[in-house]
């Protein structure tokens, strides 16, 4: 079937009626409408999550498994994945009946590994060894190591080249895939080892979607692991069909494009899917030994004073000038991309730049440009959740601020009023009772209850009879007992 030609389209219409349907407990009807409609729309994860709900209540656990891995493959940020998994975990090695074997079959087309490598010795027979259980074959680009890597590459089974290093990852990664000889790609880094469960994975994708025309480039997720903690990365596109004419662009930093240029043309969708890559290459004691950030800004000056309009290179710069603590480069570096994302409509990192560069103004203590920034943030994308947390970082912290500021000047209208000789009277309960009432408002607010209360008395002590400070005290006082009773 050809994926970029369908009979109809699958309207949100379609899919709520469904979703009613699971509500209803109507399950075979589930299971009936979603079969025909995977029929003509494999890629849709939604479909497989319905047929497996569906499944799953029907009591048929080694169906609904399969169809929710089918879901997970398509979608694997879902947040369902987990718990279906444990559920399930049982059935994963179920048989299933024919009628769904052959909805899960997907045209078979070859694979290629590829990657370019140097000094990988310590974990790129691993490497190479794990990929090839999902491809056809594995091309390693050798660019001048001296540990034994190109030996342990071709002992693991890869097929093995030599490329003189030029400072440039897009010519070296255009050099694999001049060696490769499959339908499809995948490209991996010599630090980088294929989770065991997406062994089949990047076979099911590239059959999927084989037919799509403009083709989809699809970014894999890195699952980097740093001081014993797992960090995902879903933003690495790094599986591609080679008859497009697909080839790499950027000296660091490269992206996938057409063969005239032009990474950020709309028309190649990005989607991600779950080909996990474990990665250890950003352990602080690797990015140390390796200079990996001292050697990207040198890359990144170069490609920028190559083409000062060339916004992902700024924007990469910012970034790695942030990292290594270059704040004051990283934000010249940062509003330069943010300035030149705005001619250029098709960059999709903007939040990344924009994230970064509110960081690094936060750490410069330059608050009212971090709060602009993420103003622009959450008017341009309010749909990226890390905008709206930016802003109330911004906007908790630059409170704090106000609130000690505040503080302060209370305590200076209380503090100068005994010396004041001036023209102009002003009111005279304002070093008894007003400022310090002020001043056991900021306490509160900042959480120091007991304080609050001293102040509170304080002022109550100057002016007996308040009912607004007396209501305060009572409350205070109420709230410190119920602090006490829980600890």
């Amino acid at each position: 079937m050809n994926m970029a030609v369908q009979a109809s389209p699958l309207t949100n219409e379609t899919m709520q009626d469904i979703s009613n349907m699971l509500k209803a407990q109507q399950y075979p009807r589930v299971q009936e409408a979603t079969v025909e409609l995977l029929k003509d729309y494999p890629n849709v994860a939604q479909l497989w999550v319905f047929l497996a709900e569906a499944l799953e209540h029907l009591g048929k656990k080694a169906e609904a498994w399969r169809c929710f891995e089918r879901a997970w493959i398509l979608d694997p940020a879902a947040g369902w994945a987990p718990a279906a998994q444990q559920r399930l975990s049982a059935y994963t090695a179920g048989r299933i009946p024919k009628w769904l074997q052959s909805l899960l079959k997907v045209p078979q087309v070859s694979v290629s590994g590829a990657m370019i490598v140097k000094n990988e010795a310590e974990r790129i027979g691993e490497a190479v060894t794990q990929l090839l259980k999902a491809v056809d074959e594995v091309i390693v680009v050798d660019t001048g190591s001296d540990d034994g890597t190109k030996d342990l590459a071709e002992q693991a089974g890869a097929k093995v080249f030599s490329f003189e290093w030029q400072d440039d990852f897009a010519a070296a990664r255009n050099e694999a895939l001049a060696h490769a000889t499959g339908d499809w790609v995948l490209f991996v880094d010599g630090d980088e080892v294929l989770d065991e469960e997406d062994i089949a994975v990047p076979r099911t994708v590239a059959g999927l979607f084989d037919e799509q025309d403009p083709p989809a480039i699809f970014r894999i997720v890195q699952v980097n692991h740093i001081s014993g903690n797992v960090e995902p990365n879903y933003d690495m596109s790094r599986l591609f069909s080679r008859r497009f004419g697909l080839r790499w662009w950027g000296r660091i930093h490269e992206q996938v494009g057409p063969p005239e240029g032009g990474v950020f043309a709309t028309i190649y969708a990005r989607p991600v899917v779950r080909i996990r890559l474990h990665h250890n290459g950003y352990e602080p004691d690797v990015m140390l030994q390796k200079k990996k950030l001292e050697r990207n800004i040198s890359l990144l000056r170069q490609t920028v004073e190559d083409d000062p309009k060339d916004v992902a290179a700024w924007g990469f710069l910012g970034r790695e000038y942030y990292l290594i603590g270059q704040l004051e480069e990283s934000v010249r570096a940062l509003y330069q991309a943010e300035a030149l994302a705005a001619g250029n409509p098709n960059y999709g990192r903007v939040a990344e730049v924009r994230s970064f560069l509110t960081e690094a103004l936060i750490r410069l203590e330059r608050m009212e440009e971090a709060l602009q920034v993420t103003k622009r943030m959450v008017r341009d994308m309010p749909q990226f959740p890390g905008g709206w947390y930016l802003k109330g970082r911004v906007e908790l912290t630059m409170a704090v601020k106000m609130l000690e500021e505040s503080k302060n000047s209370f305590a200076e209208s209380k503090n100068r009023a005994p010396s004041y000789r001036g023209i102009v009277s002003y009111d005279t309960t304002i070093p008894t009772f007003r400022a310090v009432v002020g001043m056991a408002d900021v306490a509160k607010l900042q959480g120091r209850f007991s304080e609050a209360v001293q102040l509170y008395k304080q002022a109550l002590e100057a002016h007996p009879g308040s009912p607004e400070v007396e209501m305060q005290i009572k409350y205070l006082e109420g709230q410190s007992k119920q602090i006490l009773q829980r600890s």
